[in-house]
């Protein structure tokens, strides 16, 4: 497992966040749905959100749109994937095991795992979180930058033949030859051991519960290399937690549905379906459901913070919260975890319009 980065986190709680613009540095700032840098990729199309000058060298980001039919070869790349599909219907192969995703699931490949991507709806998206760099550069090599959100109806090359280039290959990319199986439609109740790929249907995962919210790791350190770990967040409106800071670790937050609020560094920032959100360490933040059956995905690299759903959580079988009874809030495993992780709180919950 990889050890925790030093970040100077002193230099990030003086810096204020930036809207809709990529940093250039490891700071906080926040993308609505489907800005960043946006290119087409044979007949996808990608938005770049995070690249590594943005995060510290930690990961990268990018939305991928594709349509139907868009087939990619069987490929190994660079580092550690976690795909969240957010639209429509993909085809997810590895290991000998084909997986159909929708809406609400998600995948995690290991470094190296030959995988291949098929789009069946009409119109399919996901987000693509990876620990290196190799697809900012294939679309800085290969791709054409674009102002459209969308990708080309008419497309002059596909995503295979870009895959299979030279300057893919030099990205990082091979090709495998490997047989395309049946689709399984089994789900995982749980995860998985060590890194080994695997998708994750909604509501699925390792499911924790606290007052009106679920929390359900939908992959955890062990799957990732001691990486980084997701955190599938569903709950009712909830007040703003406490403000605090990590010294550590990033958090990453992504609005799946429903309304998140986000106060970082004194801005206040509502994120809507497919808005994006990093809060270095050292970014003063805090956040709140403000909307009912909101779902938020949280990133957490590195993850040394992965216990702490543990402490404020009970385990559970349940995929929804229950709503309504007597608010509770776990004292004891809130001071458990300020005394042995990664956290300093500063102050109250923010006020309303603060």
């Amino acid at each position: 497992m990889t050890q925790p980065q030093t970040f100077d986190w002193e230099r990030v709680q003086g810096l204020t966040p930036l809207r809709d613009e990529l940093p250039g540095e490891l700071a906080p700032y926040m993308l609505s749905s489907g800005e960043g840098r946006r290119y087409d990729l044979g007949d996808w199309h990608l938005a770049t959100m995070a690249r590594f000058a943005d995060t510290g060298d930690e990961y990268t980001l990018h939305r991928v749109i594709l349509p139907a039919g868009s087939t990619s070869p069987f490929i190994t790349v660079p580092g550690c994937s976690f795909i969240q599909v957010l639209e429509g219907e993909l085809t997810i192969c590895f290991d000998g095991e084909t997986h159909s995703v929708v809406a609400g699931d998600s995948s995690v490949v290991p470094e190296h795992t030959p995988f291949a991507v098929t789009g069946n709806a009409a119109v399919n998206s996901f987000f693509w979180y990876s620990t290196d760099e190799w697809l900012h550069r294939l679309v800085t090599e290969l791709g054409t930058a674009t102002a459209s959100h969308v990708f080309s109806r008419n497309p002059p090359r596909r995503i295979g033949e870009l895959l299979a280039s030279d300057l893919a290959a030099g990205a990082g990319i091979s090709i495998a030859d490997l047989e395309r199986l049946e689709a399984r439609t089994d789900s995982r109740s749980t995860l998985p051991d060590g890194e080994v790929a695997f998708v994750t249907k909604s509501g699925g995962g390792d499911r924790y519960e606290t007052y009106q919210q679920i929390n359900t790791f939908t992959s955890r350190s062990r799957n990732t290399g001691g990486r980084f770990f997701t955190m599938d967040t569903r709950g009712a409106k909830t007040p703003y937690i406490p403000l605090h800071f990590h010294q550590q670790h990033s958090e990453n937050f992504i609005c799946l549905a429903g309304i998140v609020k986000i106060h970082a560094n004194g801005q206040e920032f509502i994120l809507h379906p497919g808005d994006f959100l990093q809060a270095p360490a050292g970014t003063v933040h805090s956040f709140a459901h403000d909307a009912n059956n909101t779902r938020m995905l949280g990133i957490l690299n590195p993850p040394v913070f992965e216990k702490f759903f543990e402490y404020m959580n009970d385990p559970t079988d349940a995929v929804v919260q229950a709503e309504g009874g007597e608010p509770y809030f776990p004292a004891e495993g809130f001071q458990r975890a300020q005394s042995e992780l990664d956290l300093v709180v500063v102050g109250p919950p923010p006020g309303n319009g603060n």
